[in-house]
């Protein structure tokens, strides 16, 4: 609803425009005419002042049914989901210029509704943004997105060929959970400004851009420590600078991000601690050109991008260490003796006392780690609009220093490794508990599918501390037992595949937080995207379209470690997708479309992984509002040499797929009622070592997850 006094003009010229752009369109597609409609009516919401609440409603429910053999007896088997979830978007102009910008989220358990008293409100979004200076200076302060280039400000985003549209979606709601979304972009909160000149002399644009964020907060609370915190607060800023003429760019960008370490002093340090502060700084310089502003008339346009970084990492620390402190005291000792043998005057004795003690300081240590590296990028391009076709080949060459390290462009949103579905299953054998906590299971659970709770505070998921040193003491709370009942107090949680942390180079050394990288949904050669240290290599991308009606992708990588102290590892990646509309090519006015592909990637040495998915996906307009979505998904990684995790376990395959389908019934524009069932199976293969006879022993662990979601989206 628009609470101003425009809105009933608004709705009229609304109203026209729609009659006059179906009356008296021709020569244009029904899709053509509401593209170019719905930009009009943008454009004329853009200008209307006032409050504007929109956003959408959902409710629906989940049930998934694990089966497994190697559950326990009294394992739970059934997990079921059913809820209210509402996703409120305020937007409020007070001028043409600016906008604030605020999104709510509420969230009810049906299963837990007599449990809880007051659903909180979570605030999802924050910001203040406008365009001012005749539209020639956007900023963006509280959330933003911001991105700069694959070597500075950068989110990697996985390659996916021919990603079935069911499964599509339900990757874009798990990613919006976390305030995530499919772009380049990265999420932060702080104060970004980006200049664009416009025609300037010889220039088409003159560009500038700053850009300053807090990563990450000091925990200040005492008693219970909330998610986000660190031993210091994490700081972020970055400036670019570019120009743009005859369809050539040239830009300076340089980003920095860093620990500050007077925040972390404003707390004490266990005797255990080494609290570390890292310090990353990345300069970079761009070219590119484009054809197409020179030769605009040409079906055809070529040009090439291109990037040269260095980077500097660096590591301080604090610890707290022993160390032996002596005393010095005069003492006096007074001794009687016989007065007939000896002087009374020498009965007193003066000495020097020494006493030692074991006492405890703090340590400062600057660079106990230092690095610096190079790395490069170049790639030619052509993009084709030729008798309907349209597309792009991109042939990418890229080297990367071992010593190379860009934080900020470096950490991929896809994390996986955890248990969405059943997670609370037990296990007959340790082996199997410790399995599924370390490696994980099904990355397709970890991708597509998603749980989203809405529970009571109590001791169980609140994190407490004896001492008032939250950072290191992880002993309970005196207040424990009394916090086992309902506070009143509720939160969000949520469970999926997706983070928005971005993580320092320290943390990725960690194995268990690195495993993530090794995941088949992140691509083999480059997990951390471009920015990937001890890379070089080449990767072509070809992606074309025929009259939105046949699509076709393909991916080929030939990458290479750089480090000249291991053995160098090749990773070869190749693949090809096909996505056909049957519909459109026939003239019906229904969408049919059938997709497919097939992706591989490998390594030589080792682990000498392998990893294939073949993914395949209907969409059919099958009858007036009546559509069916159904995707296949299969994925197989396996292990050359096998993969020590949990303990004695060598993980030598995992195998997984997910089928979902169902139909969808659009209720009113943009609100549809879904009702879908998914077939989820995963199996891990492994080794562990009889204790008896110290042979190893093949073991298998299976599990089948029935799935069935039925849900309404309502937007408004």
């Amino acid at each position: 609803m628009m609470f101003n006094k425009k809105i009933s003009a608004f709705g009229l010229t609304s109203a026209i425009l729609f009659s006059a752009a179906t009356a008296f369109a021709e020569g244009e597609s029904v899709e053509a005419q509401q593209t170019s409609l719905l930009q009009k009516l943008d454009s004329l919401n853009a200008a209307v002042l006032g409050l504007k609440l929109n956003g959408n409603i959902k409710a629906g429910g989940l049930t998934s049914m694990a089966k497994s053999d190697q559950f326990s007896d009294d394992s739970p088997t059934q997990e079921n989901q059913a809820y209210t979830d509402a996703n409120l978007v305020l937007t409020a102009r007070p001028s043409s210029e600016t906008q604030i910008h605020l999104e709510l989220r509420l969230h009810k358990d049906w299963q837990n509704a007599f449990d809880e008293n007051n659903n909180p409100v979570i605030g999802h979004w924050f910001s203040y943004d406008g365009s001012i200076l005749n539209k020639h200076l956007d900023f963006n302060l509280g959330y933003m997105r911001v991105g700069f280039t694959p070597y500075t400000l950068y989110t990697p985003q996985q390659k996916l060929l021919q990603e079935p549209e069911i499964f599509a979606q339900k990757r874009v709601e798990a990613l919006a959970m976390r305030n995530l979304d499919t772009t380049s972009n990265r999420l932060m909160q702080g104060l970004n400004a980006d200049f664009h000149s416009g025609n300037v002399g010889p220039f088409s644009d003159i560009h500038a851009q700053a850009t300053g964020a807090r990563m990450r907060n000091t925990a200040k609370k005492y008693d219970q420590v909330f998610f986000d915190f660190d031993f210091s607060d994490r700081y972020f800023y970055g400036l670019r600078l570019g120009a743009d003429a005859f369809g050539a760019h040239l830009g300076v960008n340089y980003t920095d991000v860093f620990d500050r370490e007077k925040s972390r002093r404003s707390r004490a340090i266990a005797k255990s601690d080494t609290v570390y502060y890292e310090d990353n700084a990345v300069v970079s310089a761009e070219i590119g050109f484009d054809s197409k502003e020179l030769l605009s008339n040409l079906p055809v346009s070529f040009g090439l991008n291109g990037e040269l970084a260095k980077s500097w990492w660096s590591v301080d620390r604090d610890y707290v260490r022993d160390y032996k402190k002596q005393e010095y005291a005069l003492t006096e000792f007074t001794s009687k003796m016989d007065p007939a043998i000896t002087n009374p005057m020498d009965t007193s004795f003066i000495y020097i006392k020494v006493s030692e003690s074991t006492k405890q300081e703090e340590v400062h240590e600057e660079e106990i780690f230092k690095d610096d590296g190079m790395a490069f990028y170049v790639e030619p391009f052509v993009n084709l609009d030729i008798a309907g076709i349209e597309g792009s080949i991109k042939v990418m060459y890229l080297q990367n220093d071992e010593k190379f390290w860009s934080e900020m462009a470096s950490s991929p949103v896809y994390r996986g490794g955890t248990s969405v579905l059943n997670a609370n299953a037990l296990f007959k054998d340790a082996n199997y508990t410790s399995l599924v906590d370390e490696f994980g299971m099904a990355s397709l659970e970890n991708m597509y599918l998603a749980v989203y709770n809405s529970n009571p505070l109590n001791a169980t998921n609140l994190m407490t501390s004896y001492s008032k040193n939250v950072l290191t003491d992880d002993a309970e709370s005196n207040n424990m037992y009394s916090r086992l009942f309902n506070n009143y107090k509720n939160a969000h949680f949520y469970r999926n595949g997706y983070n928005a942390d971005v993580l320092k180079r320290l943390e990725l050394a960690d194995q268990n937080k690195a495993l993530f990288l090794m995941d088949p949904a992140n691509d083999m050669s480059l997990p951390m995207g471009v920015a990937t240290p001890d890379r070089k290599g080449l990767n072509v991308n070809v992606d074309l379209n025929w009259n939105s009606a046949v699509e076709l992708n393909a991916i080929f990588g030939m990458i290479s470690t750089v480090s000249s102290d291991v053995e160098e590892i090749k990773y070869t990646r190749y693949g090809a997708g096909l996505g056909v509309d049957v519909g459109r090519i026939a003239g019906l006015d229904r969408k049919i479309k059938v997709q497919g592909s097939y992706d591989h990637s490998e390594e030589d040495k080792g682990f000498q992984r392998k990893n294939d998915r073949i993914m395949a996906g209907l969409n059919v307009d099958v009858v007036g509002p009546l559509a069916l979505l159904a995707g296949y998904q299969m994925s197989t990684r396996e292990f050359g040499i096998a993969y020590p995790v949990s303990g004695s376990a060598l993980i030598n395959k995992a195998e997984e797929s997910l089928l979902l389908a169902g139909p969808r019934v659009k209720i009113a524009p943009n609100s549809y009622l879904s009702v879908q069932y998914g077939l989820l199976t995963d199996k891990v293969t492994f080794q562990t070592i009889d204790l008896a006879t110290g042979a190893p022993a093949n073991q298998e662990l299976s599990i089948d997850k029935n799935v069935i979601i039925a849900d309404v989206t309502v937007n408004f």
